[in-house]
């Protein structure tokens, strides 16, 4: 009977359990997962940081922009700057529906090199803008098709490209080289 006590009081005691040290894992999990809980919300935070901040741009003007275009690159001989009657008969475009816009164009007859930069207030206004661009992109392609190879590839290369409240378009070599310096400006 002694044996069957002790059996019985053997099962009313829990046993102690020993204590060992916890592995990093075991550490980094504990608390049901909350430091790994933590840990993506901090690195969801920081990608949505990244991804937020690259669509944005500083807010300039763009006389800063076209005297810098003047300054660090070929744009004056190669093109001429034009004005809102220029702006309204080649692209389609009113500048009183924008901000502000830098339109260049070369003159002569059988070159298709523009730049045309404009600052919109919303993003409806740069989807018009990229509309206009398109069909001016069109339009250019049927005239020189049938003899213009050199003016067809700019076209089919034009640089177009949104960031932030601006919208940037050249047709042109240097296409690249001018964009670049948009960008810097709004970086």
């Amino acid at each position: 009977m002694a044996e069957k006590k002790t059996k019985e009081v053997n099962k009313k005691i829990p046993k102690r359990k020993s204590r060992r040290k916890l592995t990093p894992v075991e550490i980094f999990v504990g608390n049901n997962g909350m430091l790994i809980k933590i840990a993506f919300i901090v690195i969801l935070a920081a990608f949505l940081f990244v991804i937020f901040s690259a669509a944005n741009a500083k807010d300039i003007d763009l006389k800063t922009v076209s005297d810098s275009l003047k300054k660090d690159t070929d744009i004056t001989t190669v093109m001429k700057k034009m004005d809102d009657r220029d702006l309204m008969r080649f692209m389609g475009l009113n500048s009183n529906d924008y901000s502000q816009v830098v339109y260049y164009r070369n003159t002569t007859a059988l070159a298709v090199d523009e730049l045309l930069i404009v600052k919109t207030d919303d993003a409806e206004d740069i989807n018009a803008v990229a509309e206009a661009v398109d069909t001016r992109i069109d339009s250019q392609l049927k005239v020189y098709e049938s003899y213009g190879p050199e003016q067809c590839a700019l076209l089919k290369n034009a640089v177009q490209t949104k960031k932030g409240d601006y919208y940037f378009y050249c047709t042109a070599k240097n296409a690249d080289i001018y964009e670049e310096v948009l960008l810097d400006a709004i970086q």
